[in-house]
């Protein structure tokens, strides 16, 4: 770790937490970084065949067989596996997106430890540790500004196409740039529960629905009814000539 020489600022002595007390924190709080879920490409795709609306379509593929009419059932096949396609695609620009969101946290803080400004790796950042930001840094974490005024940069996070003025006693978002200015303050949230991190969760858990789906769900009962009674019907046929 690199020592780096600051201009003192307000009670600059009485800031900043102890080897001891970040080692403590980090063991309770964890690494600052955003939880990376994978699963497996089989699972997601059987995922997109397992659903009110695959399942509707899956039944009117089966009943379309039975009837003789295959070429109905290849239609909705190939719709399905369509759809299904479709929906992958959505859900890998969203991981793409989560994924650009999360390299912007692997980076360098300036914290003050033990007395001593050090640099350190974003990740080992803890809540109450105090850092100081200047102009072309990346915010590490979410933090309460203590001194100094900073432009930030928070279009990826907020979509605000200006840059917001944040001055002491405001809170400035991990993931947003310093544009201009600098300042220091203590970290109040780190990871997952940083503005920046909850952003991100929810880029993971999105649900994405195909404009197929948009189309569907709104009748799905009336046709799965539909399916079912002609079903029934042509059951009841077959077993009257059965019968007979």
């Amino acid at each position: 770790m690199t020592t780096e020489n600051l201009e003192p600022i307000d009670d600059l002595q009485a800031r900043g937490l102890t080897r001891e007390e970040a080692s403590a924190r980090l063991a309770k709080y964890g690494p600052n970084s955003v939880r990376e879920a994978k699963s497996h490409l089989f699972l997601e795709i059987a995922q997109k065949f397992w659903a009110p609306v695959p399942w509707m379509l899956e039944a009117t593929i089966v009943l379309e067989v039975i009837l003789g009419k295959r070429p109905e059932a290849v239609i909705i096949g190939v719709l399905l596996i369509f759809n299904a396609g479709l929906g992958l695609v959505q859900e890998n620009r969203a991981q793409n997106a989560l994924a650009l969101l999360r390299k912007r946290l692997p980076v360098k803080a300036r914290v003050r430890r033990g007395g001593q400004w050090q640099s350190v790796a974003a990740e080992e950042l803890v809540p109450d540790d105090f850092v100081h930001v200047r102009m072309g840094d990346l915010m590490p974490a979410d933090v309460r500004l203590a001194d100094g005024q900073i432009l930030l940069d928070q279009s990826t996070l907020t979509g605000e196409s200006l840059p917001t003025e944040v001055g002491p006693d405001r809170t400035a978002f991990a993931g947003s740039v310093v544009v201009r200015g600098e300042g220091s303050g203590e970290v109040i949230a780190t990871g997952g529960r940083t503005f920046f991190g909850k952003t991100a969760e929810l880029v993971r858990t999105a649900k994405t629905v195909s404009h197929l789906q948009t189309i569907i769900s709104p009748s799905s009962n009336i046709w799965s009814c539909s399916t079912a009674f002609s079903f029934s019907s042509f059951l009841s046929t077959l077993g009257l000539r059965t019968c007979q």
